[in-house]
């Protein structure tokens, strides 16, 4: 195992990582966790004017000429294709383009790394959601490997699913390095309050300053998984160093709870104890959460959990 670890700081040393859509909450995690470990890292976004992220490159993923000009000036050794959209209502409002980023994007960046670096790692990061709906109570609490028959039900699950196989495809066809993550919820400090975590403690602190008289919410009886966002980052970056290419990896914590249980640790954390009230349109046509199996991401890259619900929580707050 020491000697496994030594070949993999070695490799570390020499590694250029190319993360795209890094201007995003997962993205400056994520560069941190590359970073702390000796990594040269590389970043790519759409976004103008950033300055707070390493070795930054405006890029578009729906134009090819962009990536391939990126790609070959950075001859990136692995790569984590993080660049989507990813708020699932912004999908349902406007399908065509989110089609074109996810699906069409992610072949541009495989097309870009077959032309420029044909022997960079590369890590595609899909979602848990390509799974499909809980069918049953029964089927909430059975863990699903990634050999589960993938059913996805909302126009960002089949986008991942669709890009999912494009990727693999370019693996076979080229002999490329590809692997998947798919990521169940996570969650964590500097995430947008559009996302329900965020959302909760944003309205609690607001009741607790006087701003509100109650919280709103949509479906309370909705079971997630909620992975902290830096335990996501670090199975990423182990990803990178030790999965296996051609392989998809379940990513989630086995602690699970449902909207109104976290609304409740919300509250407890900040000491309220706010009015709630649920609203029809909050909820989501497609709201469901798989119990994931993480057995080959813990057998293939020896990842594991460092944070607890409640610390994520306690810094999501913090951040707020």
């Amino acid at each position: 195992m020491v000697a496994e670890d030594n070949l993999v700081n070695q490799k570390c040393g020499s590694s250029r990582i190319l993360i795209t859509g890094a201007a995003g909450f997962v993205g400056h995690h994520l560069v941190h966790e590359f970073e702390e470990h000796g990594y040269s890292v590389f970043t790519t976004d759409v976004v103008e004017g950033v300055t707070d992220l390493p070795n930054y490159h405006k890029a578009d993923l729906c134009n090819r000429d962009e990536l391939c000009k990126l790609v070959q000036e950075v001859k990136p050794t692995a790569c984590v294709h993080l660049g989507a959209i990813s708020f699932v209502p912004d999908g349902d409002k406007n399908p065509a383009f989110l089609l074109s980023v996810n699906v069409a994007g992610s072949v541009n960046i495989a097309e870009a790394i077959r032309q420029n670096a044909p022997s960079c790692r590369l890590l595609f990061v899909s979602s848990s959601q390509v799974y499909g709906p809980i069918a049953s109570m029964e089927a909430a609490c059975s863990p699903i490997t990634e050999e589960a028959p993938l059913l996805p039900l909302s126009i960002y699950a089949i986008s991942k699913v669709a890009a999912e196989r494009a990727l693999l495809a370019y693996g076979s066809a080229y002999g490329m390095e590809v692997m998947i993550a798919r990521p169940a919820n996570h969650t964590g400090p500097g995430q947008s309050p559009r996302f329900v975590t965020v959302a909760f403690a944003k309205q609690i602190l607001e009741f607790k300053q006087g701003k509100i008289e109650k919280l709103c919410t949509g479906n309370l009886e909705s079971i997630r998984d909620f992975t902290d966002v830096r335990d996501v980052a670090k199975a990423y970056r182990l990803i990178i160093e030790k999965g296996v290419a051609g392989n998809a990896y379940n990513i989630s914590t086995d602690y699970r709870v449902t909207m109104g249980e976290l609304l409740a640790l919300l509250q407890e954390l900040c000491g309220t104890n706010a009015p709630v009230e649920t609203a029809p349109e909050l909820y989501r046509p497609t709201d469901a959460s798989q119990k994931l199996d993480c057995t080959k991401l813990c057998k293939h890259t020896g990842w594991q959990c460092d944070y607890d619900l409640k610390r994520t929580l306690r810094d999501i707050i913090s951040a707020l």
